[in-house]
């Protein structure tokens, strides 16, 4: 089992509904650090903006 600590990252992507090509603006996380154990990434969150930052799991028990 892993932690992830992501960054939520602005991504503009092309929409052709309609006939018109006006871009779709959204976002995406992305992984910045990865961590056996969890407390080290909570550790560093806490100087994160919460909005922008997460720590996630690839553990279906996570949710």
């Amino acid at each position: 089992m892993a932690y992830f600590l992501e960054r939520r990252e602005a991504v503009t992507r092309p929409n052709i509904l309609g006939g018109h090509s006006y871009p779709v603006h959204t976002y995406r996380w992305k992984v910045i650090y990865t961590c056996p154990e969890r407390w080290p990434l909570e550790k560093m969150l806490e100087g994160m903006d919460k909005k922008t930052h997460r720590i996630t799991s690839n553990s279906p028990a996570e949710g």
